[in-house]
């Protein structure tokens, strides 16, 4: 094999290597973040400022209401996921690159963002896709 063509077989292997790492390493983003976000998916002007300018406001999904209180997930500015808690315009949220991402509301309830309930968390109810509670 002459100079030109190891050169050519290099470049090619290098490329099916770089091909091969890149396809077998999986993110742990949920999958709600490949639909298109809809009207109901925005969270409220007026919220908590502090907390929405940390948000890719273009990726939160609202994924349940209970009363008064809303629950989202979004990606964060820097690409973290987040669960996002909104209460009469007031908001708490909790961002992480894994999941689960557990976020603590008002009267001590717990909730759970996740792709599925993990197996330490038998204390835990679903309420909607990706999310879960605990009092």
């Amino acid at each position: 094999m002459n100079f030109a063509q190891r050169r050519i077989a290099t470049f090619i292997g290098t490329g099916l290597l770089a091909f091969v790492l890149t396809s077998c390493s999986t993110t742990n983003t949920l999958p709600i973040f490949g639909q298109p976000q809809s009207a109901a998916d925005t969270i409220p002007t007026g919220t908590t400022p502090n907390v929405l300018e940390d948000l890719d406001t273009n990726t939160t999904r609202l994924l349940w209401t209970d009363a008064d209180v809303a629950y989202y997930a979004a990606l964060s500015v820097g690409g973290d996921q987040c669960l996002v808690i909104v209460d009469d315009l007031e908001a708490v949220s909790g961002c992480s690159t894994t999941l689960p991402i557990t976020v603590q509301g008002g009267d001590n309830v717990r909730m759970m963002l996740a792709e599925n309930l993990p197996d330490d968390s038998a204390d835990w109810t679903k309420v909607a896709d990706h999310l879960w509670t605990a009092s």
